[in-house]
């Protein structure tokens, strides 16, 4: 089953904040927004929900600037050449059976 949600971008810099003070863990921006919209989707407690961690916060300092922890989200060295790196990404008919095939592919 999937969800989704939206929230804006100060529900995602309080998000990042939140995660980061309590947890120790910094999320990049997309992966705050998985968060956040699992909050509002997840009406039952007892059920758990997967959120998925799509980028690494290196590749957004500005959203974590923005979001106000005094951090900074350095690049690790293996990915020193992250921005000059060929994109990749797959391309998906818009349809719940592609995705779920595709995430059942991945594993």
């Amino acid at each position: 089953l999937f969800s989704s949600a939206s929230i804006d971008d100060q529900a995602t810099c309080d998000i990042i904040a939140n995660t980061y003070n309590t947890m120790g863990y910094l999320l990049d921006p997309h992966s705050a927004t998985g968060v956040g919209a699992a909050r509002i989707c997840n009406k039952d407690p007892a059920q758990p929900m997967v959120i998925l961690a799509t980028a690494h916060p290196a590749k957004f300092p500005a959203a974590i600037e923005k979001a106000d922890i005094n951090i900074s989200a350095t690049v690790p060295a293996h990915m020193s050449d992250l921005f000059e790196r060929e994109e990749r990404f797959t391309v998906l008919s818009n349809d719940k059976a592609s995705v779920n095939q595709f995430m059942i592919d991945q594993l």
